[in-house]
């Protein structure tokens, strides 16, 4: 089901813009120049991101703090609170110079402790942290966030904790009396599931938990405050669990952030990356979270590293993706003038009226498209193969799915409701094999590697094919002449296999019924065998396997119809967007769950317009008027002339959508 709930646009106050009495007059007299676009503040409680504050000192912080709620609401801004930025810690930041933790650290795999982290499972750390929001509630906040270093990775050590109280909570669950070393001995055996299935589980209540805690502290200062909970991208790791069902409930948060990193725009898709983590999170919040804030991160406040166009479209699409607010973390941190954010700030006030308008008319709409498969639990379920469980972590370790977005394929998050499953990599490994024949009775793009896990699953004559060999260079794909191929039959792909490290799986099919749409080449012309496959299995299922490196060098006229074609057939023909034509315009689309009514962003991410476009939308044609929403948040008719309906379909005719601009259209009904 889709949320929907009145725009809130947040704006998030770094300490050196107003712990000195000069920076926050400054500031007061900037952010009324721009009320009109600003509905809450949140004040950040500390400048770095270390986990231990003397309470001493926090404690003089946070007078600071509440002088400055209480005028920012004398001045009229209403909804004031607190931005709690350390509760563990978030990485290594001035250990040398600010106070050392005084209690646990986290501590890895390795015992490494880190410098800059607490373990959540500490008894002193408890009482530390409670009192430190107890401190933050007494500043009379309407609001207090808790931010994304609620989590067991990435804390200074890659993952955590491994410190003797941790191991004594799970020894004493598991009835075991393992040594960290026999432990992470065991996480890292190939037949060690059980324990990592447990060792999730365990990070899962460590930090149900410490919000519990948390929730507790600040409740019992002050009942009516609100809270917040900011979550980590799963493409980052699943490590911790996300089980926000539970972390949600035990904070009591009424809202939520979802996190992921885009800071510049020096790679623009960057931010398209962002926004399917942000939906995936959006995906599993339980329901009776409503107030979803997208991070609008420009960390470390660089003014000139993404520009006020990016940071717009950006916003743009988050709210597309189910987001109903944006907490902007934009204005810079150094002391001065913040006369450069002018020029953002009017670009905000200018986009409210059409934020506004998105999410009064699609607010509560699903997004529609292909699935591109991460479950929350797939460290849990995952096997080893090489040893060594604990993966390095990588801020931008998104699904490499992904860049199917940037030729036109529509993804959303949301299993459920997706017209089609995209299986790559590892990622069979984290279902149960109920799941996976599910998945394998509806439509399913797969990768090589994939299909070796299904078929050491048994559900490999479900896919019509079986990998023969594996070749590492040399080698490239050439089409057929499947009727999927129509108009490219006999051309050729090479993706350079041995520069990008691509692994190309040779296939061999189990059924004469089998569809080959590429085979794959030597670079001496020799026919190695099919590479490309779909088939129609017993279940119903359509299924279709790339085997030639299908996430990388896609972006060719040819790759990208053959590619749209092979989705739109294993999604029966309900592929939601269809744009037949060679250019880079990234579809997102929304529809009313009963299917009465659609709405979609379509954004040009290439630096030449794209002009003469023809966009078939898969919706209930003769129904209603459509509508293109303009950038002011108005709306106008969309002349009979330049779209036609027919078949469940309608195919709109656009003459232009300019470089790394957008546009946008919906139906409603008629009067």
């Amino acid at each position: 089901m889709g949320r929907s709930g009145e725009l809130k646009l947040s704006f998030r106050i770094v300490v050196n813009r107003y712990e000195e009495e000069e920076q926050f007059r400054q500031l007061l007299a900037f952010l009324t120049d721009y009320k009109d676009c600003i509905d809450e503040l949140a004040i950040f409680s500390e400048y770095w991101h270390q986990g231990y504050y003397p309470l001493d000192e926090f404690s003089a912080r946070c007078a600071i703090i509440e002088d400055r709620i209480a005028r920012l609401r004398a001045a009229g801004f209403r909804n004031v609170g607190v931005n709690m930025l350390a509760t563990l810690g978030h990485f290594p930041e001035a250990w040398d110079w600010l106070p050392a933790l005084p209690y646990q650290g986290a501590v890895g795999p390795d015992g490494a402790a880190s410098t800059s982290s607490f373990c959540p499972n500490s008894a002193e750390f408890r009482a530390y942290i409670a009192d430190k929001y107890r401190l933050a509630a007494q500043t009379k906040p309407d609001f207090i966030w808790v931010d994304d270093d609620v989590r067991m990775f990435a804390l200074g050590v890659d993952y955590a904790c491994f410190c003797p109280e941790c191991l004594r909570i799970y020894n004493r669950s598991c009835a075991s009396d393992f040594s960290r070393e026999q432990l992470v001995s065991e996480l890292n055996a190939s037949e060690g599931g059980i324990h990592r299935e447990r060792w999730v589980a365990q990070n899962i209540a460590t930090i149900e938990r410490l919000l519990a805690h948390i929730a507790e502290a600040v409740h019992g200062v002050d009942a009516s405050i609100e809270l917040g909970l900011m979550t980590v991208s799963l493409g980052i790791s699943t490590y911790s669990g996300a089980d926000y069902a539970k972390w949600f409930h035990a904070l009591k948060a009424v809202k939520a952030r979802p996190g992921g990193g885009f800071f510049e725009d020096g790679k623009p898709f960057g931010f398209v990356r962002k926004i399917h983590e942000t939906n995936r999170q959006i995906g599993i919040y339980p329901e009776s979270v409503r107030d979803i804030q997208y991070e609008l991160e420009n960390f470390p406040f660089q003014r000139l590293a993404k520009s006020v166009h990016i940071t717009l479209l950006e916003c743009t699409a988050a709210i597309m993706a189910g987001s109903n607010g944006v907490a902007f973390d934009a204005l810079k941190g150094e002391k001065g003038s913040l006369d450069e954010y002018r020029e953002l700030m009017r670009g905000i006030r200018a986009s409210r009226p059409l934020w506004a308008e998105m999410e009064r008319i699609a607010g509560a709409y699903r997004t529609a498209g292909l699935y591109p498969a991460l479950p929350a639990a797939y460290e849990a379920k995952r096997n080893v193969e090489n040893g060594n469980w604990f993966d390095s972590i990588a801020v931008d370790n998104s699904p490499k799915p992904y860049v199917l977005s940037e030729i036109g394929i529509p993804l959303a998050m949301n299993q459920a409701t997706a017209c089609g499953v995209v299986l790559w990599g590892n990622m069979p490994e984290a279902y149960a094999t109920e799941e996976l024949v599910a998945m394998l009775s509806r439509g399913v793009l797969l990768d090589g590697r994939a299909l070796e896990i299904l078929t050491e699953r048994g559900l490999g004559a479900y896919c019509g094919v079986a990998v023969d060999r594996i070749y590492d260079n040399g080698v490239l794909e050439r089409l057929t002449d499947d009727p999927l191929n129509d108009g490219h039959q006999g051309e050729e792909r090479d993706a350079r296999n041995s520069m990008s490290k691509g692994l190309c799986y040779a296939l061999t099919p189990l059924r004469e019924d089998v569809r080959v749409l590429s085979r794959l080449v030597s670079f001496g012309n020799a026919d190695l065998g099919p590479v490309s496959s779909v088939y129609e299995n017993t279940l119903g299922g359509r299924v279709a396997v790339q085997g030639y490196i299908p996430w990388q060098h896609i972006h060719s006229g040819v790759k990208r119809t053959q590619l749209l074609r092979i989705s739109d057939w294993l999604s029966y023909g309900r592929l939601p967007v269809v744009i037949d034509r060679a250019c880079k315009v990234m579809p997102f689309f929304k529809e009313a769950e009963d299917g009465s009514a659609w709405f979609v962003l379509l954004v040009n991410g290439s630096f030449d317009d794209a002009s003469a476009i023809e966009v078939k939308l898969r919706a209930a044609a003769d129904i209603g008027t459509v509508c293109e929403l303009m950038a002011d948040g108005s709306s106008r008719v969309v002349p009979d002339d330049a779209y036609r309906q027919s078949k469940g379909e309608t195919i709109l005719t656009l003459d232009r959508i300019g470089s790394w601009q957008s546009r946008m259209f919906y139906r409603r009904e008629r009067p």
